[in-house]
């Protein structure tokens, strides 16, 4: 997969850790997510023991979510393990969509290592880990870098270390569920002039799927969503997800929106003009007219279809002697008239 030769805005939908743990959960996932058209699925691959320490700190919407479990709890419960990756990998493989994952440190990147994938991700938090940047380098796969918390001078560091062509950067705003008056999605067209070589997207924190929709708009050529089966279920990252019919949307609209902007001019195009004649309007006889009979307004109507005298015509026909009889609903011109 080449960033640079995408056809259309390339749509990963991010299952993350919505499987709960759960391997046929994970498989269903994928199931839908090829269903509703998207390109790609992705996993979080991580060892809890490796992702934080022990007593890591929740976030107020952590605390929301988990009620009294701790995060190492939590993550223990919906980390999978390598042979449970390598099915779901053979599985998208079947099913014709990629399949990307996000490693958070030395021991998971070793498992994505034995996948093969079709790219891998960078997570916001992983931008200044450049121990890791470095490694992930070595693997010589697409990266797609998620540019959240980071300003330029980081977002520039990683991209050095990273040391890839065949890389994307992902605006991104690391707050969950992102708000839609902090999703700051204009960020996209500052990276896209700043980082001209690379292919811009976004990943979408925020609830629903507006946001992916504008994102698309503004020139994303990567949407990557959180995917769930279910919005409403309790969990960290469920409420903040798309589900298989948000996704759709957003994949029907990646599909279209290529040819949606059209050409650059005002003159319709000629798929276009050629209904003028059903739809436009033109003058005909309201009242039969007789020979040399003064024509008045009572004489003449505007209707569709358009025929060889525009209503533009209308009033240079008014008071004008006929120069024959025209009868009801027949068109009138100036060439009847004198």
């Amino acid at each position: 997969m080449k960033f640079n030769k995408l056809k259309k805005p390339y749509i990963i939908a991010e299952i993350g850790i919505n499987h709960d743990g759960n391997f046929l959960k994970a498989k269903k996932l994928i199931f839908e997510a090829k269903k509703a058209g998207a390109d790609a699925v992705k996993f979080q691959v991580f060892k809890p023991a490796t992702l934080a320490v022990e007593k890591s700190k929740k976030t107020e919407f952590q605390k929301k979510t988990s009620g009294k479990k701790s995060l190492t709890n939590i993550w223990k419960r919906v980390s999978l393990n390598y042979k449970s990756l390598k099915k779901l990998r053979n599985y998208s493989k079947k099913l014709s969509i990629d399949f990307i994952c996000t490693p958070f440190d030395f021991e998971s990147l070793k498992i994505v290592k034995k996948l093969n994938l079709n790219a891998v991700k960078v997570a916001s938090s992983d931008v200044t880990d450049i121990p890791l940047l470095l490694e992930i380098s070595k693997l010589k796969k697409p990266v797609i870098l998620s540019t959240g918390m980071s300003n330029s001078k980081e977002i520039a560091t990683a991209l050095k270390n990273i040391n890839n062509k065949n890389l994307a950067l992902l605006h991104c705003v690391s707050l969950y569920p992102c708000e839609y008056n902090k999703a700051n999605l204009n960020r996209i067209l500052a990276l896209k002039k700043k980082f001209k070589k690379y292919i811009i997207g976004y990943s979408d924190h925020c609830k629903n799927f507006e946001a992916s929709i504008f994102a698309l708009n503004l020139g994303a050529q990567i949407i990557e969503k959180h995917f769930t089966l279910n919005k409403n279920k309790i969990g960290l990252d469920h409420s903040l997800s798309a589900d298989p019919s948000d996704l759709k949307i957003i994949c029907d609209y990646a599909k279209t929106i290529k040819i949606l902007g059209g050409k650059k001019q005002i003159t319709p195009l000629k798929h276009e003009r050629k209904y003028s004649k059903f739809s436009r309007k033109g003058i005909y006889v309201n009242k039969k007219i007789i020979k040399n009979q003064f024509i008045k307004k009572e004489n003449l109507i505007i209707r569709r279809p358009q025929n060889m005298t525009k209503p533009d015509l209308y009033s240079k026909l008014i008071g004008k002697k006929a120069k024959k009889n025209l009868n009801f609903h027949e068109s009138i011109n100036l060439k009847n008239v004198y």
